[in-house]
């Protein structure tokens, strides 16, 4: 073993947390150590005195945000632009990764996370990465340079696992040809760039033989180069500057341009041979501040790479469809797994999606998972209370009056809201409702329920026929909501077993409970300890920090929910003649339709993945928030997004503008 291999083991591979920040900073510091690896080494023994020796908290980073919109911010000119540049040369080179072709992943070797699961070995990346370290150090030791083929790295990972060296390679081979895709801006360029005529190269440092990067090329869109040149066909590199010269030992005396993402490679190096050079960003290196630090490894780098390449290698997006594809399309795509693996642990027949946040959840749902039947159920809690008026007395009033006192509001528009007349309790319609007869009031509905809900008695019965046609053949069924109470699953549940009589066993899915921050915090913590109710991520004993840090006081309930609402008006219960009521105006419905673009974009990206490795599928309730937590950690960010959206303020009734 080599003298540097031996200081990279001591210093690096000794422990997680160094091995982890050192590779992200030798990642996001191209060339670095190869101009100045003294810098590279200090900094490992820094890390080595803070975990090691010190034992400092390896502490989440604060993840940045940028205003309202990412996208279009990394590019300094536009497609027509940089191909008008690049074609100012006779002979144009393009680098491949992070440049024409991206992997889903935020590192290259996370790659390896998938690899390592196919061929059911623990702690492949490391291996792989190791192997790969070695045979350079072998080849260098033979007098043959550092350029080495994947044959060569797998002959060194056959003899360290007992794997087949020409499976390995194999997998690893179809695995990249499999998950990589075009970078849809470079795309464009490259046309222009052909389309005039000149000579188009490709430069690559890599283990892969031609024959994999005609593959990967064709199948990316990317056709009509005259070369492809390979740094371990040729016996030498961008890095040393090497391949460079082999170009124009080929191509002779013209004028040469070469683009890649690497500082050093394809900017330094390919001045020094007399190319003219132009820098396109790596987008991983470029976003990585703005990605949440606190994800699952293997979740979390195949969420990073796909928002950095939709963000920032294609055209602008609107701040509501980045919103969605950044914070909602995990979420969505998640919180459908868990809602699918809990109903087949239930013996579910029928899963119920409460309206309006169910909306997107239903169209997601029914497209991945086609074996349990699902409905699309219009309910809402001011609907819900009505109802179950005479089962839950108490929180009828506190919904209708408690939550009212002190805002301006009459008795006349608190009992219009109950569907209910001031006259028929002999109360002054203009009288405001405040704390001072607050009691009074509320004793009046206490005495008078039975009263209440006799009038109630054609609303009870249209809810009847109404959730009878859904859910009356059913022995068990699913309800799902966003949050928070869980009081629609609850009310179902009261009015199926008390009212009707159905006797079918119901069970909540919410994707988040009741937060820390809520005064009535523990409202459903006896249903939460039963099962009755089952949070995907976060409640009082399920990642605690979420449950913490999410604060409805800074409308996080809102901007939570508007990941999941519907284009379409808000269900408001049975009128007294039997009929279903709604709004007469739907809110926000240009914007909630950009948000699960986003969405629905993202889980496309992320299905095309998930495909070549199953397991992603299994999407943490701590991952899935991952993202919304990022954005709420920066106050501006999403006041920016959602500036003048309207939203239901559900406590005091009516709207309100964010």
């Amino acid at each position: 073993m080599g003298a540097k291999l031996r200081m990279y083991n001591l210093l690096v591979n000794r422990n997680t947390s160094v091995k982890h920040h050192y590779e992200r900073f030798i990642y996001r510091h191209d060339g670095l150590h190869a101009k100045c690896p003294l810098l590279s080494w200090m900094y490992a023994v820094w890390l080595n005195i803070r975990f090691c020796i010190l034992h400092l908290p390896d502490r989440e980073a604060k993840t940045k945000q940028k205003a309202a919109n990412e996208s279009g911010t990394m590019l300094k000119y536009t497609a027509d632009e940089l191909a008008k540049r690049l074609c100012s040369a006779d002979i144009v080179s393009f680098d491949i990764f992070d440049t024409l072709i991206h992997r889903p992943f935020a590192l290259p070797a996370d790659l390896f996370y998938i690899v390592g699961e196919k061929l059911g070995l623990p702690d492949f990346r490391r291996v792989r990465m190791d192997c790969e370290r070695k045979a350079r150090k072998l080849k260098q030791s033979e007098g043959k340079g550092t350029e080495v083929t994947l044959e060569d790295i797998y002959k060194l990972v056959s003899k360290v696992t007992g794997i087949a060296a020409g499976q390995g390679a194999d997998i690893e081979t179809r695995t990249e040809l499999s998950l990589c895709f075009a970078d849809s801006f470079m795309l464009s360029v490259w046309e222009k760039v052909k389309a005039s005529g000149k000579t188009v190269v490709v430069t690559t440092d890599m283990y892969m033989p031609i024959g994999f990067f005609e593959q990967l090329l064709k199948k990316n869109g990317f056709d009509g180069y005259d070369r492809i040149f390979v740094s371990c066909e040729n016996g030498c590199s961008k890095s040393d500057g090497a391949l460079y010269k082999k170009i124009k030992e080929i191509y002779g005396n013209k004028k040469y341009i070469h683009i890649g993402d690497n500082r050093h490679s394809d900017i330094r190096n390919a001045k020094k041979a007399g190319f003219a050079a132009v820098l396109y960003p790596c987008v991983n290196r470029f976003a990585e501040d703005y990605r949440p630090h606190n994800m699952s490894y293997i979740t979390g780098s195949v969420y990073s790479g796909l928002v950095n390449s939709r963000l920032y290698c294609s055209e602008k997006c609107s701040p509501a469809y980045e919103y969605g594809y950044k914070c909602g399309g995990l979420l969505v795509l998640g919180y459908c797994g868990f809602i699918y693996r809990t109903a087949k642990e239930k013996n579910a027949d029928k899963i119920l999606f409460f309206s309006r946040d169910g909306y997107i959840l239903k169209q997601i749902f029914d497209s991945l998972y086609k074996d349990i039947p699902t409905e699309y159920v219009y309910w809402s809690r001011s609907a819900a209370t009505k109802l179950c008026a005479d089962i839950f007395p108490f929180d009828y009033v506190r919904r209708f009056i408690s939550h009212k006192v002190n805002r301006g509001i009459t008795l006349g528009e608190v009992f219009d809201a109950m569907e209910l007349s001031c006259e028929a309790f002999s109360l002054n319609p203009d009288e405001l409702l405040t704390k001072a007869n607050e009691k009074c009031i509320s004793e009046l509905i206490f005495d008078n329920i039975h009263v209440i809900t006799k009038a109630y008695s054609k609303s009870f019965d249209a809810a009847e026929k109404y959730l009878g046609g859904i859910i009356s053949d059913s022995k068990s069924i699913i309800t799902v909501d966003c949050g928070w109470a869980g009081s629609g699953s609850i009310m179902l549940d009261a009015l199926q077993s008390r009212r009707y009589k159905m006797n079918i066993s119901v069970t909540g899915l919410l994707a988040c409970t009741n937060a820390k921050d809520q005064y009535d915090s523990d409202y459903s913590e006896t249903y939460l300890a039963d099962g009755k109710l089952i949070p995907y991520c976060f409640s009082s004993s399920l990642n605690r920090r979420y449950y913490e840090n999410h604060r409805p006081s800074m409308k996080h309930n809102i901007y939570f929910e508007l990941l999941f609402g519907a284009p379409e008006p808000s269900f408001r219960g049975f009128s007294s003649d039997g009929e279903m009521k709604f709004d007469t105006e739907s809110e926000n419905s240009e914007l909630t339709l950009q948000i699960h673009n986003g969405e629905k974009d993202f889980i496309s990206d992320y299905l095309k993945v998930a495909k070549e490795a199953p397991m992603l599928m299994n999407i943490s309730g701590s991952d899935a928030y991952a993202p919304f937590a990022a954005a709420i950690s920066d106050k501006k960010y999403l006041s920016d997004v959602f500036k003048g959206a309207v939203f239901d303020e559900t406590t005091a009734g009516g709207k309100t503008k964010i």
